[in-house]
């Protein structure tokens, strides 16, 4: 028996500029570079940036969650991985369940589920759930607390991953709010109500309106860009907003920033504000989900209540007014994606598990007990 997982199958619906979609590639590119043969099939591909996909072996398979055509998609699929099977089949989308199961009955391979924000949680469905399903990966504990109770929950290991990411050379990146230049605001994801865009938008026109002078970046496109062009333009902004698409450098945009802003009315943890944290940048985020369990206020970053545009611009003016708090807010934050944040301590603890869902490594599969406990009340998440 080999000592290590030799393959591994990625199941994602839409890879675009989101959290979710920039933690699958950080897992693909990662289990890569331990020399596991990792695919990833996706229905479709967004405009990403281009780095992001190196290093990862990406199969783009339109339909195969689409009903009846789905199924023929599926087969051809089923038919190209019968010489290299996977040793484990991940899911990145609980959407995904039905071709999950269909894939692993087949295969009889252990199946895993990576849950990623609240309203997945709530809405994953385990009476459709295969007896291959092994395991559930929630990115937080507030994640993880919005799965609904349900009996096969007992023989199911769920297990709380927190994402990570890659803190670069400190030489490459300049340090926050340094020299006689413009501050740079920004905030970074898809453009949709749940992410708070509008709020932030808002605060912005209350710094200005106080007389500091900053240019403002909205990173990622969605359904609510169109509005949020529209109330740029209404608080006159445009002069100083730049929209930015996902398929520019992440790292180029999130490094021109001076201040992240995670401005969500609900989140599962925020992928792309560690992102930021690892580039040194100062975070003000809104005290929701899991973002608490990474954010200390005063320390590691500035947290504001959600929808909350005057208390969002008052911090924002905070950190403009001194430097310096700002660059060790920042330096904080760094310090604590190298610490709990980072991708080499995600990619073991994920690599472990796959090694106790398929008992390679001489570890008999995990089937831990639990007693289903009602939780909170599900919170819809974008």
């Amino acid at each position: 028996m080999a000592d290590t997982v030799q393959r591994v199958l990625l199941l994602d619906g839409e890879l675009s500029f989101r959290g979710s979609s920039l933690l699958t590639l950080r897992l693909a590119r990662g289990l890569e570079r331990r020399e596991i043969d990792t695919a990833l099939v996706c229905t479709q591909l967004g405009p990403l940036d281009e780095t992001l996909l190196k290093g990862v072996r990406l199969h783009q398979v339109a339909g195969y969650t689409v009903p009846f055509w789905g199924s023929l998609v599926m087969r051809t699929l089923w038919r190209d991985m019968k010489r290299e099977q996977p040793d484990v089949i991940h899911l990145q989308d609980v959407r995904l369940l039905p071709q999950g199961n269909w894939l692993a009955e087949r295969f009889k391979r252990p199946m895993i589920i990576t849950v990623s924000d609240h309203a997945e949680a709530a809405s994953l469905n385990l009476k459709q759930a295969s007896p291959w399903l092994k395991a559930i990966i929630s990115v937080s504990e507030s994640v993880q607390s919005q799965i609904p109770p349900h009996a096969r929950l007992g023989e199911i290991e769920q297990r709380v991953i927190l994402p990570g990411v890659a803190v670069p050379d400190d030489a490459v990146v300049r340090a926050p709010l340094e020299g006689a230049r413009e501050a740079v605001v920004g905030m970074a994801g898809p453009l949709e109500i749940i992410k708070g865009a509008s709020f932030f938008l808002r605060a912005c026109h209350r710094v200005v309106e106080a007389g500091h002078d900053i240019r403002i970046i909205v990173a990622g496109s969605g359904p609510e860009e169109r509005s949020l062009r529209q109330l740029a333009s209404s608080l006159e902004l445009r002069n100083q907003l730049t929209f930015v698409d996902g398929g520019v450098s992440m790292k180029a945009y999130l490094s021109a920033m001076d201040i992240f802003c995670l401005p969500s009315l609900q989140q599962g943890l925020g992928v792309m504000m560690l992102e930021a944290m690892a580039l040194g940048r100062p975070v003000i985020a809104s005290g929701v989900g899991g973002v608490l369990s990474v954010i200390e206020d005063g320390k590691t970053g500035l947290i504001v209540p959600p929808s909350d545009s005057r208390c969002l611009a008052d911090r924002m003016m905070e950190l403009l007014r001194n430097p310096d708090y700002a660059r060790q807010l920042g330096l904080a934050g760094q310090q604590l994606i190298r610490d709990q944040f980072n991708e080499q301590r995600m990619l073991d603890e994920v690599i472990q598990l796959y090694q106790e869902v398929t008992g390679i490594n001489g570890r008999r599969p995990v089937i831990i007990p639990v007693t289903p406990v009602a939780p909170a009340a599900p919170a819809a998440d974008g």
